[in-house]
């Protein structure tokens, strides 16, 4: 397999601050992905640039990215290499995020947060963006939608959020945050 060779060096060229962590997630409903660069019915169509960035993403018709906004400091994601039987290796691929919110909203979608499938765009607070689940989606696992409430004032309090898969590649970057389109919008009637 030619990916299993080196073809570069690799020189720790970046010489800025790192700071942890991730500012925002994005879900989309899992398709299977195919390559193209227009809405497919029942897959998700991504187009790479010559670099190898995922220059668009094309869901479906009717649906859409949906933003989920985490408490500060508690986005988080993994990819994680992970070997199975008989030396079979593979990638782990995990979002985390804290919802402090108790709400009609958070209820109407604890259901599918519990139950769906998705791919995560995560954007990482150095400004990467990157994504996750695109070959096998992302679902929660046992514990993967949990609510606690505390006991003392400045304990912590919320939903936790996590959702996890198993893919066949490293999550991937993602030109620019143009390509998170479309953005489910509320409509509000006054």
């Amino acid at each position: 397999m030619a990916g299993c060779k080196l073809t570069k060096s690799l020189d720790n060229k970046a010489c800025e601050y790192a700071i942890a962590g991730a500012r925002a997630v994005y879900l989309a409903n899992f398709y299977t992905p195919v390559e193209g660069d227009a809405a497919t019915a029942n897959a998700i169509a991504y187009q790479y640039d010559a670099d190898g960035y995922i220059s668009s993403i094309h869901l479906p018709t009717g649906e859409f990215f949906y933003e989920v906004t985490g408490e500060n400091n508690t986005i988080s994601f993994t990819d994680a290499l992970l070997a199975g039987g008989n030396g079979g290796k593979y990638r782990q691929h995990t979002v985390n995020a804290v919802l402090n919110q108790y709400d009609i909203d958070v209820l109407n979608e604890g259901d599918a947060l519990s139950l769906g499938r998705f791919i995560a765009v995560v954007i990482d607070n150095a400004g990467r963006i990157i994504v996750l689940g695109r070959t096998g989606g992302l679902s929660a696992p046992a514990g993967g939608f949990d609510y606690n409430s505390g006991a003392a004032e400045a304990d912590a309090t919320g939903w936790t959020v996590i959702l996890q898969g198993t893919s066949k590649e490293i999550g991937q970057l993602v030109l620019n945050p143009t390509v998170i389109t479309p953005i489910y919008q509320e409509t509000v009637t006054p």
